[in-house]
């Protein structure tokens, strides 16, 4: 087999698969929309739900049959079964079974699935949706070096920083001018072997002694020698630790380019593979403290919370996530103590501005030298168009909030509803588990690694409000803090086609580890299902919709586990629906109340639910921006593989999919080839196999 090539050249948005092997993303996202006629449709808009208490609409029964195009699984949580792997638990699932201990699909995984149709095709509201959150980007190292050290001090209610740049004037917007603010611990043998000694053997830096922290704490005052030195590779100047001691303890007179300072011991932890030092934060000059707004200590808690949210799994699983553990590094020290409120006394590193001609305010303060920021914007700001927020109150609930039912549920409220006030409604449509009634066969398998959600990868998640994501753009025209970019839409794992390529979802050479799973009884494609809805008081504009959104025109639900993987793949058929006069039903004894409706009146309330839809926004509905991206995703064979991004046409035993992300977004004199992901609709062309060099295959 000859080595693939590689060469580094721009994409333009129409990149063809001449280009060499291309695939599509596993996801894409379906637009929202903007109203054209808000007047018209109301039922399409925000209002109250009607009564539980009586029946006002259509009350009735749906019945249906899944048909599996493409292998299932809709895991069980009993009889999970664990088996110890290098250390690691790898576990077990099988196939989920009803009370009766029959193969079935629960209810709650089959409203979830009709539920997410509904919400993009009657533009309902972002049901589960962390508008408030803050994402955070890695700061760029050029940027880092300009965080200057500081502690946090509060007296009384005023918030404040005493800076601490050790003995360099403060120069906001640029890097430091003499030695780097914080001295340097050298404490580590670093994990991985270091360039620089490597590069400059038997220099002043290599023969630097390592200190012991035993008995030190994090924050805690001491004082210590400093000698100035130069980095022998990067040829900046720092202060080194050569003795460091408790305040009461004596130290050695300083020797010629020495000083003898007072300082605060900062200790993160061997957080990065090359880590070497911890850092002492001290000074020499006399500066007054600045002040540490509000905003700013609330962005910083935000920031703490995202940290540990990112790392919550992998900590628990370490035994000491305070230590390295083998080549991986350990954990950050504030991750692993699961604080996130600052507190009197905290060591921070500032991003400062120039304040007058003598004075600094800070922009924003972050717990590591190397750190992620927060963006300015939250999630919520970037929602496109805002009014698809969360629904707030019971006399303004979207269509699947009145169909599929509400909770009111923002944690973050600083004054919640009075006792007084309805925070619910039970959803008007009952979904019974689905019962096998054809067994197309079933596999056991262990599956290949499921990427976690990465929204930080602008050119995936976001769009410009106006006009198609562009490739070759930098960070700054891409990210959060764009005021031009908006959310992309509702994200939706895409059909692979009903014949899947099996090195897929397969773990390469059936690895095990506790980062995927082994399943057993995966239902075949061509396995059949049967299950019912029932509904109460529906609208006949509200009844178009779900019946439109169980058939969604022949095209492909996604239910289950592994979508991305491309397992979950089915068809649902409406076999009947039967409406209830309660009426009659309560009038005689001998009569049921209970009628089937002819294909005409179903037909007829899908065609009501397209015209509401056509009128309130303002083209024709199989024309709408979500139908059309609905229909890309979801309808037949794609044109390409479908898998996650990757260097090489073949999976990786390690997984590295993040390496593909690192080459498109690559900066500098040689960038990468900044591909952002076209819209759902014209996702055919696919995207290349990319190297965490930015440089593309020809294979």
């Amino acid at each position: 087999m000859s080595k693939a090539k590689t060469q580094r050249r721009p994409l333009s948005g129409g990149a063809s698969s001449k280009q060499g092997y291309r695939f599509l993303n596993p996801y894409n996202f379906v637009r929202t929309l903007e109203p054209r006629n808000r007047h018209l449709a109301p039922l399409l808009g925000r209002c109250a739900p009607p009564p539980h208490d009586r029946y006002v609409g259509l009350t009735g029964r749906v019945y249906c049959r899944l048909t599996a195009t493409t292998p299932i699984f809709v895991a069980d949580s009993e009889d999970v079964c664990e088996e110890h792997v290098n250390g690691k638990i790898h576990r077990h699932y099988r196939f989920f079974r009803d009370p009766a201990g029959n193969i079935a699909i629960p209810g709650t995984s089959l409203r979830g699935a009709i539920r997410t149709i509904f919400e993009a095709a009657t533009n309902s509201c972002f049901a589960h949706f962390a508008g408030d959150k803050r994402l955070s980007y890695h700061l760029l190292p050029e940027l880092a070096l300009q965080l200057v050290p500081a502690r946090v001090r509060k007296i009384d209610t005023r918030w404040e920083l005493e800076l601490l740049p050790g003995t360099t004037t403060i120069t906001p917007g640029q890097r430091p001018s003499g030695p780097q603010y914080a001295a340097w611990v050298h404490v580590y043998d670093p994990l991985q072997k270091s360039k620089t000694v490597a590069h400059s053997p038997n220099t002043p830096y290599d023969r630097r002694l390592k200190l012991s922290l035993t008995g030190f704490a994090h924050g805690e005052l001491g004082h210590a020698i400093i000698e100035r030195m130069i980095h022998p590779r990067r040829n900046f100047e720092f202060w080194n630790v050569v003795h460091l001691a408790k305040s009461h303890q004596p130290l050695p007179k300083p020797g010629a380019n020495q000083l003898r300072v007072s300082g605060y011991l900062c200790i993160t932890n061997q957080n990065i593979e090359n880590k070497h030092d911890e850092r002492l934060f001290f000074t020499t000059q006399q500066l007054n403290p600045v002040e540490l707004p509000d905003t700013v200590r609330q962005k910083y808690e935000e920031l703490i919370a995202d940290y540990q949210e990112r790392h919550r799994d992998e900590v628990r699983k370490r035994r000491d996530p305070n230590r390295p553990q083998g080549t991986e590094p350990a954990f950050s020290r504030f991750i692993v103590e699961g604080r996130q409120k600052l507190t009197d006394g905290d060591l921070v590193y500032a991003m400062l501005d120039k304040d007058g001609n003598s004075g600094y305010k800070v922009r924003f303060i972050v717990p590591v030298s190397v750190p992620r920021v927060g963006f300015e914007r939250t999630i919520g700001d970037l929602l496109y168009p805002s009014d698809l927020k969360k629904c707030a109150t019971y006399d303004e609930l979207c269509p699947a909030c009145r169909v599929f039912g509400w909770v009111w549920g923002d944690e973050t409220a600083v004054n919640p509803p009075e006792l007084s006030v309805r925070t619910a409604y039970a959803g008007r449509v009952s979904f019974s588990h689905a019962v096998l009634t054809k067994d197309g066969g079933t596999f056991d398998e262990t599956l290949a690694i499921l990427a976690t959600p990465k929204p930080t990868t602008y050119r995936f998640y976001l769009r410009p409000r106006t006009g198609k994501p562009q490739n070759g753009q930098d960070d700054r025209q891409v990210d959060y803090n764009n005021q031009n970019q908006i959310l992309r839409g509702r994200k939706v794992y895409r059909h692979h086609g009903a014949k899947l390529n099996p090195q897929e979802y397969r773990s390469v050479n059936g690895a095990k580890s506790d980062q995927n799973r082994t399943v057993q009884g995966v239902q075949q494609a061509d396995s059949v299902f049967e299950f019912t809805i029932d509904f109460e008081n529906l609208a006949p504009l509200e009844l178009g919709a779900l019946l439109w959104s169980l058939q969604i025109e022949g095209w492909h639900h996604r239910i289950g586990y592994a979508k991305p993987l491309g397992f979950g793949s089915v068809q649902i058929k409406v076999v009947r629906v039967s409406l209830l006069d309660p009426t009659e039903r309560y009038a005689s004894f001998a009569r049921s109340g209970w009628h089937d409706q002819d294909q005409k009146q179903i037909d007829a309330w899908i065609k009501e639910f397209k015209q509401a839809m056509a009128s309130r926004f303002g083209a024709a509905f199989e024309m709408l921006a979500n139908i059309r991206d609905l229909k890309a995703l979801l309808a037949d064979k794609p044109p390409l593989p479908v898998h996650y991004p990757r260097s090489s046409r073949q999976p990786q035993p390690d997984g590295k999919q993040y390496e593909w992300f690192v080459g498109n977004k690559r900066g500098g004199k040689n960038p990468g080839p900044r591909i952002a992901l076209p819209l759902a609709e014209d996702d055919s062309a696919g995207l290349p196999l990319i190297d965490k060099y930015g440089d593309l295959s020809t294979e």
